[in-house]
């Protein structure tokens, strides 16, 4: 019963928020993103470890690359370390309805990235809310009926892995020309 509610809610929220939602789309590549928004699920090791490998490859091309990860519960995992760059939004900013809120979650959405980059392979709401709202002007996601609405680029995985995910993200965002 409390799913149903929180799905009514999340759904309801979301249509509110995108009513009000605009922002200039444009085309970005591996090469000419300077400013590069990452919304992921902090859940497995080894997903962060592959997230950071796109992470080191935008910084090396000189990129400025912001992460905000949606952690489901009070205690960090010891594997994760929290930088400058990275921001998780857990289970306090969330509330009862897993519907992100607080400052951090402001800033995040404020902020026009030339490339925002939804690495959650689940349908777990946060962090489809956090990319569907941000005013990214180019924002990739993997392929699947909601993402199709709110997303520019959409990438089709064989099998939902984070592996696959990454090089097919490297692999078509360096064969844009721009």
């Amino acid at each position: 019963m409390l799913d149903k509610i929180r799905r009514f809610v999340q759904s309801f929220v979301l249509k509110v928020k995108l009513k009000q939602h605009h922002r200039e789309k444009k085309i970005s590549s591996l090469n000419s993103a300077k400013t590069v928004g990452i919304v992921c699920l902090v859940d497995k090791e080894i997903n962060w470890n592959t997230i950071k490998t796109v992470i080191k490859e935008f910084q090396e091309k000189k990129a400025k690359v912001e992460i905000m990860g949606v952690f489901y519960g009070n205690l960090k995992p010891l594997w994760f370390i929290e930088t400058l760059n990275v921001t998780l939004c857990s289970d306090k900013e969330l509330g009862l309805m897993q519907v992100p809120t607080g400052i951090h979650i402001t800033e995040f959405l404020a902020k026009e990235f030339d490339l925002l980059i939804n690495f959650s392979l689940s349908d777990d709401f946060a962090p489809f809310y956090i990319a569907a709202l941000s005013k990214a002007k180019f924002k990739i996601a993997i392929d699947t009926e909601d993402n199709r609405k709110h997303f520019d680029m959409l990438l089709k995985l064989e099998q939902a892995n984070m592996i696959d995910y990454r090089n097919q993200l490297v692999h078509y965002l360096s064969r844009i020309n721009i």
